[in-house]
């Protein structure tokens, strides 16, 4: 496996709506060539751009601090048209007129066939890494039970439940340092 973090430039339909930053939280395909995005916003969007690039918004969620959550669909999306829709994208990013992606990838030739549709598609791209994931990447089945173990019991937790002495004296609490240090 491959993961790919690549920053680029991309005339979003939608992004010249909104006024201020926006981070997508979630992408999905919906159309025939458009995506339904789950966006946070810290600042304004204008509808009425918003319907002159050809895209919808859905339900808008108002938070505090100027911040909102925001569903929108677009019809037409070229993440998806390079190919990058069908990609697993772990994490994306909006920021200063460009993109950021981390991008999961089952081996090299997956890695180079999304990049050379991204600029095919005039992708402005910025910056591309990618690097192949090892074992040692990866919690052991220990430290992983131990991170399991920690977050039920509040050891995470602002104030903790549970503290590393409760694991040391064999109350059974934690034991999450114990095992994860094994």
């Amino acid at each position: 496996m491959y993961i790919i973090e690549v920053a680029f430039k991309i005339p979003c339909p939608w992004r010249s709506s909104i006024n201020g930053d926006a981070k997508i939280l979630s992408c999905r395909p919906w159309g025939d060539n458009g995506a339904r995005v789950l966006v946070k916003v810290r600042g304004e969007i204008d509808q009425d751009k918003l319907r002159g690039s050809g895209a919808v918004l859905g339900t808008a969620y108002k938070l505090k601090d100027g911040v909102a959550l925001a569903f929108i669909r677009s019809k037409s999306c070229p993440c998806r048209l390079a190919g990058i829709g069908d990609a697993h994208v772990l994490q994306a990013r909006v920021d200063a007129g460009r993109i950021t992606m981390k991008i999961a990838c089952e081996d090299r030739s997956e890695v180079v066939k999304i990049l050379s549709n991204m600029r095919s598609s005039g992708i402005k791209i910025i910056y591309a890494r990618w690097r192949k994931v090892k074992d040692s990447d990866f919690l052991t089945k220990r430290q992983e039970e131990a991170l399991i173990m920690g977050l039920l019991k509040g050891f995470f937790d602002t104030p903790r439940r549970a503290d590393l002495e409760d694991s040391e004296q064999g109350s059974g609490c934690c034991k999450a340092h114990s095992i994860y240090n094994n």
